[in-house]
Order: structure tokens, then C-alpha cells, then sequence
């Protein structure tokens, strides 16, 4: 999915989705691996594991849009060395990187999520238009 309708999604997303969580995953480069098991009397169990970008270790996909903590780890990881602020109250959350503009989503970790993928889209920009 490409990283302008994956913000989309989020800016349009009412609650936290582990889909939406799937695909910002992509984006930061893990990847999918689905393992067989066995599983008693001959039979094969399916299971799916995440490999980390940074190791290729094996490890649970972050849940991105429901907890600010996987938000922060996100855009660390995207924009290295930012800085940036978080708020919220009865209506939603907002936050905002850098320079950046202040994004607005029903929560604070989705509204992270947009403003750590919307500086690392527009950052790329720049440095191809160089």
C-alpha cells in the first residue's frame, strides 16, 4: 500500500485495526513468515510470525495504532532524531514532528502514526527532488 492512502486510512480510521497496524508494519519493513508446526496425530499447525527489519529475529508485530508507546517506536524508527508532541482529549488525539504540520486522528497513537508517516513521505520527497 503506498504510504499517502495508508494515511488516508488513518485519518479515517475510527479505532485502533490491526490491518492498519499490518500495513504500516510493511512500510517499516517486517516481514511476513508463516511457519508450520506439528501438530499431533500427523497433522500441521499454521502459525504466523513477524521478522524484525533491524535483525530478521522473530517477534510480534507491534500493535501501532492502539498503544502510543508502539506509535513512538514507530516514528523513531522513521524519522530518526525527531522530536515531536502528542495531545488529546474527548474528541480524539493530535500530534505533531518536528516542523511538521499538527495531524488529528480519533486517537493519539493513530494521530502519531500519521505524523511519523506523513514526515517520512515528505522527507523522501525532498531528498529525491534533490
Amino acid at each position: 500500500m503506498a504510504i499517502p492512502d495508508l494515511i488516508l486510512q488513518l485519518q479515517h480510521a475510527k479505532e485502533p485495526s490491526r490491518e492498519l497496524d499490518i500495513s504500516i508494519g510493511i512500510v517499516m519493513g517486517y516481514k511476513r513468515h508463516v511457519k508450520t508446526m506439528p501438530k499431533g496425530e500427523g497433522g500441521e499447525k499454521r502459525k504466523v510470525v513477524w521478522l524484525y527489519p533491524t535483525d530478521g529475529d522473530e517477534g510480534r508485530l507491534p500493535t501501532f495504532t492502539a498503544k502510543i508507546d508502539d506509535a513512538y517506536i514507530l516514528a523513531q524508527n522513521l524519522v530518526p532524531g525527531c522530536v515531536g508532541g502528542v495531545s488529546w482529549d474527548h474528541r480524539g488525539g493530535s500530534a505533531k514532528i518536528d516542523d511538521g504540520p499538527y495531524f488529528t486522528a480519533s486517537s493519539p497513537a493513530i494521530a502519531l502514526c500519521i505524523a511519523a508517516l506523513s514526515a517520512k513521505h515528505f522527507r523522501h520527497d525532498d531528498d529525491d527532488a534533490q
